[in-house]
């Protein structure tokens, strides 16, 4: 019984990596594509305010883990992006921030779980 819990866990783990890696490449992508100048209206595709959705619960798209020795896709999940403009001004000054918060989610064993990485950035210039 310790073996299978422990292979379990094994997987469990295996499974969260693969997923932060997902959400932290999003992230990253939101923090590095650019220009990124909403007093130009220069906005690139990943930091548009919104929901952006790829895959679904129903339909996952992402491969989340794929077995080393066949190459086959063995957990799949989806991606939800989500940006708001949470802009203000200090002393008179426009002070463009935009927040992000990215979840991955899929199933395993019938249960979902998920990874939620959150980030702000302001404008390049």
């Amino acid at each position: 019984m310790a073996l299978l819990r422990a292979n379990h866990n094994a997987a469990l783990s295996r499974l969260q990596t693969g997923a932060s890696t997902i959400a932290q490449n999003r992230i990253d992508l939101i923090l590095s594509d650019g220009p990124f100048n909403p007093q130009k209206n220069q906005l690139p595709p990943p930091i548009v305010p919104g929901t952006q959705l790829i895959g679904t619960s129903v339909n996952p798209t992402i491969p989340v883990y794929t077995d080393p020795a066949s190459g086959a896709v063995s957990v799949w999940g989806w991606m939800t992006s989500t940006v708001t403009d949470t802009s203000t001004s200090y002393l008179g000054q426009p002070l463009y921030v935009y927040k992000a918060r990215v979840v991955v989610s899929y199933v395993f064993r019938g249960r979902t779980y998920s990874v939620t990485m959150n980030t702000a950035r302001t404008a390049d210039i």
